[in-house]
């Protein structure tokens, strides 16, 4: 009796954690959606913005919860600290990366200082509207601003509005992590997994080597992973017996990820309608010839829901993108594709002696090769990939872990023996749904291993962790199979999808720590000379100090100058004798 009081006990911990991140989602949801409606009516972002969405999300939780009130505040305080801690970690970290300074800051301090995207250029704005920074020469980071989905840089900019300083804008990824976590976790129960495997698995899920080399700067295919993620697991779900409560959840859950991804890059766009249109079709087909009687409900029911879900997702948060992008140059994927397009960076970035071999070619040599950046454009850290034994690595292929963009062997130094073992489980897999004849669970399966096969064959850029998040869920799928409860195999199967956990465990684990010194560090350094800087520019007042940006697009850099309140300077193509944070002085 006493242990069935602390498993529900348990149960109930769990629950709170798993309803505190569908509140963060929920929240972080409605500022997209609220930001970019006020657009329309040209109202753009402002400190209020945070503090007034976070309270109707909060009000409307609880009237939600209304006959659980009391653990609606529990949840709503738990989260609360979340955002707040993640929020302070963000502020108190400096994202050094070039495109963190170049298009992304540029977007998020010209939005926090009144840049309304759905009726005017970034360039212009900040020429005619009083903007401190004139960017309008850098052609290409406004090309960029103006015409990436920007998501992320929407929710950066509404929490720089509130806190003053355009560090904690990037919190997005760790909160993210948080969110992806508890959500990931309720999903796998769901799934028959146990409390303890739904942990694991949604650990390796959550902190996967994608938004680990992310997680303090704004790039945001962190961000595209997790929510893809989510949207996979959440339609996989659709196959399986679910209570009403739990399908009502996850249709709510798979809405917000599905604005989040489209919304946080093109590819995202793609990849969620590749992913939700074929699973749609095989549902609504398999109902069809199951049960005609019900497949009316469903389908409408279906069908309104996406519809409702895209219009969101494409024309009220992708408003200012995909539909002005359709509207102003006949395509919602411009600058990518279609007339006026710019060049393919994922191709011309292939190492040369990869350049004419075929995309299976390239994407095995990736996950076999050093994890470092090879390419043309890092010539100095030479031009071919470096194969590896498996399980193997050094201390300067675990220091290229810092780059929040590397190319070769982006999932992690162990990941080309966890590749090797997942290949084997899943053949496995696969035999054993064939001899048991259990269709209801190989189909799917069988579709989300396809879907990705062709996705590595036909697409650019498989050679590229960060442009392949869906590839990360192969291995996955092994542990989620093999920890459900219905797919009894021997004790030797389990020990060896225990083994492929820890290697993941471990594998993002020498990531993190790489993180850590390389955060702790960049932190020091840059903390040090913004101090030098400040104290000189209060001993100059009267003066005009002399800037030179490290690299003339690094641009973004002149809003943490802002935030210091320094506005005695003036920008120069001359170098100057003091170092600072990517500018001298």
């Amino acid at each position: 009796m006493k242990k069935k009081k602390n498993n529900k006990d348990w149960n109930n911990i769990w629950n709170v954690f798993q309803e505190s991140s569908l509140f963060l989602l929920i929240t972080i949801t409605l500022t997209l959606i609220i930001t970019n409606l006020l657009f329309v009516f040209n109202i753009t972002i402002t400190k209020f913005h945070l503090p007034i969405i976070y309270i109707l999300s909060s009000i409307s939780y609880i009237i939600w919860k209304r006959k659980e009130w009391k653990k609606s505040i529990v949840v709503i305080l738990i989260a609360s600290i979340v955002f707040v801690g993640c929020a302070y970690i963000a502020t108190a970290t400096y994202d050094g990366t070039p495109d963190g300074n170049t298009y992304h800051k540029l977007s998020v301090g010209a939005l926090k200082n009144g840049w309304n995207p759905l009726y005017e250029s970034v360039g212009d704005f900040n020429k005619k509207e009083g903007n401190p920074f004139d960017i309008y020469k850098d052609n290409v980071n406004v090309n960029w601003a103006d015409h990436y989905a920007r998501g992320t840089e929407t929710f950066g900019a509404v929490v720089y509005a509130f806190s003053g300083n355009i560090e904690t804008g990037k919190m997005f990824n760790l909160l993210w992590i948080y969110i992806g976590l508890f959500i990931i976790f309720g999903l796998l129960k769901q799934m028959n997994l146990n409390t303890w495997k739904s942990l694991l698995v949604a650990i390796i899920l959550a902190f996967n080597p994608i938004i680990l080399v992310q997680i303090a700067n704004y790039y945001l295919d962190g961000v595209l992973a997790i929510s893809l993620f989510i949207i996979i697991l959440c339609c996989l779900l659709q196959f399986k017996k679910l209570s009403k409560e739990e399908e009502k959840n996850n249709y709510l859950i798979l809405a917000m990820s599905i604005i989040w991804c489209c919304n946080a890059k093109f590819t995202g766009l793609a990849f969620a309608a590749v992913f939700c249109g074929i699973y749609y079709l095989y549902k609504h087909i398999r109902n069809y010839i199951r049960n005609k009687d019900s497949f009316k409900k469903i389908f409408i029911k279906d069908t309104l829901f996406y519809i409702v879900t895209v219009i969101i997702a494409i024309v009220v948060v992708g408003g200012s993108t995909y539909t002005k992008n359709l509207i102003d140059h006949g395509n919602p994927l411009y600058p990518l594709y279609g007339k006026g397009h710019v060049d393919n960076m994922v191709m011309m970035e292939i190492p040369k002696s990869l350049q004419k071999e075929n995309r299976l070619t390239i994407f095995l040599t990736s996950i076999f090769a050093k994890g470092e950046n090879v390419s043309p454009s890092y010539s100095n850290e030479g031009n071919e990939p470096d194969i590896k034994i498996p399980l193997t690595f050094s201390q300067k292929e675990l220091d290229n872990y810092s780059i929040p963009d590397i190319r070769m062997g982006g999932f992690g130094p162990l990941f080309s023996a966890i590749f090797i073992l997942g290949i084997i489980g899943t053949v496995i897999i696969v035999i054993e749904y064939i001899r048991k004849k259990d269709w209801n669970q190989l189909i799917p399966y069988g579709i989300t291993l396809v879907l990705i096969t062709c996705l590595i064959l036909l697409l650019d850029g498989g050679y590229w962790a960060r442009y392949i998040p869906y590839f990360y869920l192969v291995p996955v799928f092994v542990l989620i199979h093999y920890f459900q409860k219905e797919f009894k195999l021997s004790k030797a199967a389990n020990i060896f999808a225990l083994i492929i956990a820890f290697i993941f465990i471990i594998n993002s684990g020498l990531i993190l720590r790489t993180q850590y010194h390389s955060i702790t560090n960049n932190n020091s350094y840059v903390q040090i000379r913004l101090d030098e800087f400040q104290t000189y520019a209060k001993e100059n007042k009267n003066k005009e100090i002399l800037i030179n940006l490290q690299h003339h697009g690094i641009q973004g850099v002149q809003y943490n100058i802002d935030d210091l309140g320094i506005k005695n300077y003036k920008l120069t193509d001359k170098k100057q004798k003091n170092d600072a944070y990517m500018f001298t002085y």
